[in-house]
Parts: structure tokens; sequence; C-alpha cells
């Protein structure tokens, strides 16, 4: 199996730290003016400055992970609230203007899973209907009684348009937190990436100062994760 670069982000915060060990020892084997540098003159201060960043960039992008998850359930439980509002229109429709022109505006509630746009669709047309009714004066009932403009339990049309608002804004609040994970993930990825490159500059390094033999050399903290030897 050919090894590539993603192995070593197996446990990389540990490899980095029994690295900068093994590297203390390897600079008092060498001259005090000259120790061991690697790429773009990264020295051992810089290689333990880029391994002290990568529990704070990892634990960056656990806490806007979470933030996206928490606007997303955010959405969701709006989206639960404007099916139940949308329902019951449904319901009151259906109860109070059946024979009426308003009927004809009346839609069906959107399923779960649709997308946005269709359960903003049907929020904007629901809400629109119910203003045209509060607007105009209201037919009259067979009985002579006019035809309710809100709910029986008393919710009216100015309830709805919050529920509305609040839809709306649960779905945009998702956009910000999604662009602060992508930023996360990528500082870490490209820590990640400079981490991977001086832990594989790291040996030749040691081997170009120390040679090929010592104790030192055999101690260069193994990088790979083991392979299983074939049965």
């Amino acid at each position: 199996m050919k090894l590539s670069p993603s192995g070593l982000l197996v446990g990389l915060h540990d490899k980095l730290k029994r690295t900068e060990r093994h590297w203390v020892a390897v600079d008092r084997a060498l001259p005090p003016a000259h120790p061991l540098v690697l790429l773009s003159d990264v020295g051992r201060g810089g290689f333990q400055e880029l391994s002290e960043r990568l529990p704070g960039l990892r634990a960056g992008v656990d806490a806007a992970e979470l933030d996206v998850k928490l606007a997303r359930a955010d959405y969701e439980e709006r989206k639960g609230e404007l099916h139940r509002w949308l329902r019951d229109i449904n319901v009151w429709m259906r109860a109070s203007y059946r024979w009426t022109t308003w009927f004809a505006l009346v839609r069906r509630v959107p399923g779960r899973g649709q997308s946005y746009r269709h359960w903003r669709r049907a929020a904007i047309l629901a809400l629109g209907m119910w203003r045209k009714i509060v607007a105009n004066a209201p037919e009259l009932l067979a009985d002579g009684t006019p035809r309710p403009v809100k709910f029986s339990d008393g919710r009216t049309v100015e309830q709805f348009e919050a529920v509305v608002q609040a839809f709306e804004a649960a779905w945009w609040a998702i956009n910000p937190t999604e662009v602060e994970l992508k930023l996360a993930r990528g500082a870490l990825e490209q820590a990640q990436a400079g981490a991977t490159a001086l832990l594989m500059a790291y040996g030749h390094g040691v081997r170009a100062r120390l040679g090929q033999k010592g104790a030192l050399v055999r101690r260069i903290p193994q990088l790979w994760p083991r392979r299983k030897a074939k049965r």
C-alpha cells in the first residue's frame, strides 16, 4: 500500500510533540551556533510554535461546526413552527372561506424535506392572502355574521408575520456560520499541511546533519502509521 501525506494526520499533535522532544536532543548534539534548521529556515522555535497552534485551530473548527449545527437546528425548529401555522391556516380557510374567492389562494403545505424556496413561497402566499382578508371588509356567513379575520384561539396575521420573519432570519443565519466553518477548516488544513511537510523533512534533516547511523537517528519518531503484516 502506497503511503500518502494524509497518513501523517493520524495522531498529528502527538507526533509533533515527540518530534519536539527529539529535536531538543538533536540540537544538543550539534554545535550551538549551527542548530538543525528545516524547510524555509524553520528552526525548533518555529516548529514548536506551529505545534502549539494546532490544538487551538482544531478547537476553532469544533466550535464553528457546533455553530453550524445550532443554526441549522434553529432553522428546522422555525420551519416546524411555520409548518404548524400553514396547516392551521388551511384548516381555518376550509372552515371559514371555502366558498369564497379567497379560497382559490389556498395552497398545499410543503413537505418538511422541501427546500427553503418552497417554504418561503408558501409562507409569502399565505401571509399575503391573510393580509388581503384583513384589509377588505369580511364577507358575511349564512347566519349574517362576519367571516373571521383571525383564528378562533385569537392568533392574528401580525403573529403569523412574526413567524415568517423568524423563519427567514433563521435561514439567513446559517450562511455566516458556514463561512466561518470554511475559514476555520482552511486555517487548520493550512497549518496541518505545514506540519506534515516539516515532519517529513525532519528525518532527512537529522540524517543530513548526523549521518545515517547513531542512537539519535535510530530514535527519530515514527511518523507513518505502522502497516499490518500480510498474512
